[in-house]
Order: C-alpha cells, then structure tokens, then sequence
C-alpha cells in the first residue's frame, strides 16, 4: 500500500481509504448491513495496509436526522480490528444542527456509537449555503475549536457540495485541516471543481478524493463510447482502473475513498493503490482520458460546456444543473443523477425549477444556449424521474 503525507496534519494515510457509505446489506436493504461480510471486507483491507475508515452519523440509515447503522458497525469492527491500527473519519450532520447545543451533543453521541474517546479526522459534511450560513450563525468555529482542545477530535475538515464562490468563503472561514470533494475526470468543473480542490490543496490542507468512479457510472456503468476509447490502447485496465489512477495520479490526492462491498471491488482497489501514484500516468494516458471525457460529453442533450460564466438572480445554479441532466442522459443512471438533484433542491435550493425566465443569463453563455427554455426541461425531467 502506498502512503501518503495528509497535508498539514502531517499523518501517513493509505492511498485508498474505506467509505463505510456502500458495506454489503443483507436482502437489499440499505439499513441492515451484514456485519460479517462488512468485517471481513474491512479486515481485508486493514491487514494489507489501509488505515482510513471513514463514516458519518446518516449512513445506512432510513433518515437524514435519525442515525444509521454504519457508525455502531465501525464501532464494533474497532473492536476486532484494533483501533489503533487506523485513523476514523466521520462527520457533523450540519442539516440537523438547530442550535450550538446540537454539535456537541452529535459529536458525544458518535463517540459513543464509535465505542473511542476521539475521532481522528471530523468533517462539517455536506456543505451547502442554507445549512452553513445556518451552522456559522451557531458559531461552528467555537465548537470547532472546543472539541479540538479537548481531543475528542484530532482534525477538522470538511466536505463540500455548492458553488465554487461558497468554496472559497468556507475555505476562509476556518484554519481546515483537510477537505472532501468530488473528484473524477469526467466532473472536472462540478461544484468546485478541480480548480477548487487545487486551491486547497495550495494551502496545505490535505485532500480527499470522493466519487472517483461516480458511483459506479465510471466502472461498471461506463457507456461503450468511453470503453472504446480506453480498448484502443491495447492497455488491459479495467474502466476503474483508468477512472483511480487518474485520481491518484494527481499530486494534490492525499487518498482516494472508496465504497467497496465486494472483495472483487476491494481486492483490485487495493493491487492498483499498490501502483499509483503521482505522475503515474502518462501524457499519452492523459490524452486518452481527456478524449473518454470528450466523447461522454458529447452524449450530453445540452451542449453545455461548463464554463461557469453563468449566474442566476433567482438562485438557479445553472451549469449543475446542466451538468446533472447531462450526466443523466449520458450514463442512463437515473437514480443516481435523480438522488444529487434533490440533494441539491433540498439543501442548497439551487434547482431549475426556480428559473423564471427573465434571460439574463443568456448573454452570458458562450454556447448561446437558450437557457430559459432548457431549464423547464430540467425542471420537469428530474419532476418525472425523481422519487
């Protein structure tokens, strides 16, 4: 397994890193999770050298608010594996917070769903502006700063999910140790993009890499056009393999996060952290990466080329919008694309359905794409599709 320094914080963390978000279930539902299989992947995964298992109080739950089965599971999996063996990574469930209160009293209940004294690396998880603005009111540097000092958390960082101008006022907002985001080279300019990811990582925080396979859409669910691309090089790789190693191959990854629930998914995530690291990856590979990502885009029903000169008065965050009907289309994944759109609705309120029409975005848009007519597609496509 390789290592790597995890930015500013100085700790030596595994390239690939366990998202305990995806852990085999037991008769397809997402709240029971089979413990011994889930053991047995996370054992695996210990003795050949990864140290990062990351959690958070909603997974393999029913709700947002109530917590879900994956902490209690670490908790227990601490025991037989050895905590001191690993670095854990859960996270404050912002959009449940009504008062300064409600942190520490989320933060005492994980330590106690996690059986440990201290959680190494704690994130603000999933930041979007109604529920930051909504956190900061509360002082969450104050919180922060507390729980820092009494060592019930070693780090503290964040993920991210909004606007690259909100990106930057979080990066600001804090002395950050790390920071979570998307990364994969088919949604370079999603949300922050790589553009954000890289600022970050210009200060020293360390980072890490998330959806690196777009929930599977880039594994398994990659369309014939891409796979053709990658069978031209004669190269015998996996769709995943092209898909990690780009992540890893970039400097700015400290560690690329997986949710792995097979030993299949496990056992060729841990042979290809064995090889990749930065600079792994060739100008020619780089060239065909960029040319699996050309013909992806161009699948795309709006030839949006998410540029980010857009803005809306009413909110409407236009190029994620365009960005998730496209990927929609493209990869024909409709639960997945219908899942991030109303995280974004509901969360961020960045939806098309806000759009009134007014055009002033228009002239904005170097494609001359007609956006006040697009976005009532948007709207009522992911109306139909969605729950």
């Amino acid at each position: 397994m390789q290592y790597r320094t995890f930015g500013k914080t100085n700790e030596k963390v595994s390239a690939l890193g366990f998202g305990a978000m995806r852990l085999p279930v037991i008769n397809g539902d997402y709240s029971k999770v089979d413990e011994a299989a889930a053991l047995k992947l996370m054992q695996h995964a210990v003795d050949n050298g990864l140290n990062y298992i990351d959690t958070s109080w909603p997974y393999h739950g029913t709700s947002l608010t109530e917590g879900g089965a994956s902490e209690p599971f670490v908790g227990r999996a601490l025991k037989a594996i050895g905590r001191d063996k690993v670095f854990v990574a859960t996270k404050l469930p912002i959009w449940a917070v009504q008062s300064r209160a409600d942190m520490d009293g989320f933060l005492n209940r994980q330590l106690e769903r996690l059986q440990t004294d201290y959680v190494d690396f704690y994130l603000v998880h999933n930041i979007m502006e109604p529920t930051w603005n909504n956190v900061i009111s509360m002082d969450l540097r104050d919180f922060l700063d507390k729980a820092l000092e009494s060592g019930k958390i070693r780090y503290a960082g964040f993920s991210f999910h909004d606007t690259p101008q909100l990106f930057d006022e979080v990066l600001d907002y804090y002395d950050w140790s790390f920071c979570q985001h998307v990364c994969n080279y088919f949604d370079v300019n999603y949300q922050a993009g790589v553009a954000g990811i890289d600022k970050a990582a210009s200060r020293g925080l360390g980072f890490v890499a998330m959806e690196t396979v777009l929930g599977g859409m880039l594994a398994d669910g990659l369309p014939q056009e891409a796979r053709d691309v990658f069978a031209s090089t004669g190269i015998d790789r996996t769709p995943a393999g092209w898909a990690l190693r780009w992540a890893w191959n970039r400097p700015q990854t400290s560690l690329v996060l997986s949710g792995m629930n097979t030993m299949a998914q496990l056992e060729e995530n841990l042979r290809i952290a064995d090889e990749a690291l930065p600079g792994c990856m060739s100008a020619e590979e780089l060239e065909v990466i960029d040319t699996a990502r050309k013909a992806l885009k161009s699948k795309g029903v709006v030839p949006c080329v998410e540029c980010g000169k857009c803005t809306c008065p009413k909110g409407v965050d236009i190029q994620q919008n365009f960005t998730l009907y496209n990927s929609n289309h493209i990869f024909e994944n409709v639960p997945f694309g219908c899942h991030q759109y109303e995280i974004m609705v509901k969360s961020a309120g960045h939806g098309a359905g806000l759009c009134d029409g007014c055009g002033e975005c228009e002239p904005m848009c170097p494609e001359g794409i007609a956006i006040a007519k697009e976005m009532p597609k948007v709207a009522a496509y992911f109306a139909a599709h969605g729950k």
